[in-house]
């Protein structure tokens, strides 16, 4: 069947999760007339930019457990997701849930998962690879698309150590995976069949995914662009905005203290100190990157479970500076939010900014998408006000 030229896949990682079941009734939702709230490709920034339209995007994915229907259901009770909009889109659900692929568990979670996850977690990686880019493959025929962007949204990995050769840009990760261990990282796997199916990849969690060297490195010779890691949605946007106030003011951060409550599976993953570590650290590693190493300041991140909250996460954060004199002040704050509705819309933008730095040509690590990540790839700045200087200026070069 000949492609339709105008259509593109949006492949996503853990496809039944809160996140994804945002992004897919929120793909109707614009199509019905929905107003494009927090889309940042959808402003004037943009607005010279041959974007992918949102109504050409077909939503297929993986996941290793649970139900679209039950996690819409789960979202419209706690009024993330107009409960109209979720009855209207059960056809769409049944359609997409038809197509979910087994994903690729750790092998910590295999008696957590369906049946058929749990096989291609006994697989070699090479075979799990070969199994990812059947999938795509599988559905870009099917959907008659011209093309797709791969999307992590799993759940946290567990930390993991791998071989040094992992570090090192031009090393050929293909052949690395003959000595991966039984417990290797899906996210890698995911971002190698992207890479190889010609596919932009897009890591918005701290898992590894595409930002090791050697998988950098192969993208950028395989010309196919990656994006990550760990979607910036809450605290840590505010924290990025915020800090260089204080610094560009001369006011001295003696302190900043942030605590952490959600709800949802993620939240629950992240009650493992193995999955927690990465995200922790990419919460923390902010404040100097932008206030300036300091052994007396003190900056601190916790995150706890808090199930009664489910998608709603509370971040509190305490400022303690130093002002004119030596007087101190303090600054709090509260945010309380819906972590999938912050991060639905910022997974569109990174798709569609995905595919259009494919059509530009650019090949590995996408500088310019800094401002959507806590740990962006190969870019050392966290001011969200210079990352987005960033951005500007590569649009305004692709103009």
């Amino acid at each position: 069947m000949t492609p339709d030229p105008l259509s593109y896949g949006l492949f996503l990682v853990g496809v039944r999760g809160s996140v994804a079941t945002t992004v897919l009734h929120g793909l109707e939702g614009l199509r019905s007339g929905y107003p494009p709230v927090g889309m940042l490709t959808e402003t004037d920034l943009f607005s010279d930019q041959p974007l992918v339209s949102t109504n050409n995007l077909r939503i297929s994915g993986w996941d290793v457990a649970g139900d679209l229907h039950q996690s819409a259901a789960e979202l419209a009770r706690l009024n993330v997701l107009p409960r109209d909009l979720v009855d209207l889109s059960a056809l769409l659900r049944d359609r997409v849930e038809s197509e979910i692929a087994p994903g690729i568990p750790e092998p910590e979670d295999e008696k957590l998962v369906d049946s058929k996850s749990a096989d291609r977690a006994k697989l070699p990686a090479k075979e799990q690879l070969e199994a990812l880019r059947g999938d795509l493959r599988q559905w870009v025929e099917s959907g008659r698309l011209r093309g797709g962007v791969v999307v992590h949204l799993a759940s946290a990995e567990r930390e993991r150590k791998l071989a040094p050769e992992w570090m090192d840009r031009d090393a050929d990760p293909i052949a690395l995976l003959d000595s991966a261990p039984i417990d290797f990282p899906p996210s890698i796997l995911y971002a190698l069949a992207a890479i190889l199916e010609g596919m932009p990849y897009v890591n918005f969690t701290p898992s590894p995914g595409a930002s090791l060297p050697a998988v950098a490195g192969f993208a950028s010779r395989q010309g196919v662009p990656v994006l990550g890691n760990d979607g910036k949605t809450g605290e840590t946007l505010v924290k990025t905005a915020l800090a260089p106030m204080f610094r560009d003011r001369a006011l001295k951060v003696l302190a900043w203290e942030g605590y952490n409550m959600l709800g949802n599976r993620d939240g629950a993953a992240l009650a493992d100190p193995a999955r927690k570590a990465a995200k922790i650290k990419n919460k923390d590693q902010v404040l100097p990157a932008i206030l300036g190493e300091s052994a007396t300041r003190h900056t601190g991140v916790s995150i706890d479970f808090v199930p009664s909250l489910h998608d709603w996460k509370t971040a509190m954060d305490y400022i303690h500076f130093e002002g004119f004199l030596g007087v101190q002040m303090s600054m709090q704050f509260t945010w309380h939010a819906s972590d999938s509705a912050l991060a639905a819309p910022l997974v569109l933008d990174l798709a569609r900014l995905a595919l259009l730095a494919q059509s530009r040509g650019h090949a590995g690590p996408l500088h310019a998408a800094a401002p959507f990540f806590k740990n962006p790839i190969e870019v050392d700045e966290q001011d969200f006000h210079r990352q987005m200087e960033i951005l500007t200026k590569w649009l305004a070069v692709q103009s």
